[in-house]
């Protein structure tokens, strides 16, 4: 199952999220919907870092677990 389809699954709304990667020194991720839009970055694919509340990219999120955080920020 894909990031995709797993975030659909768990929020249907969220069918329309366009994800797109780059990859440079590292992996960069954004999920945008419409003019909101997150970010993410990676070394190694295993563990994405989200920016904290100070827009930090300090806040550390298992691969398999991008899809629940990404439904929590678009809520």
């Amino acid at each position: 199952m894909t990031w995709r389809d797993e975030i659909t699954r768990l929020d249907p709304r969220l069918r329309e999220l366009v994800i797109v990667a780059d990859h440079g020194d590292f992996w960069h991720v954004s999920f945008e919907l419409g003019e909101e839009y997150h970010d993410a970055i990676s070394n190694d694919l295993e563990t994405f870092a989200f920016p904290d509340e100070m827009g930090y990219f300090d806040d550390d999120v298992a691969a398999a677990d991008v899809p629940q955080r990404i439904v929590r920020l678009f809520s």
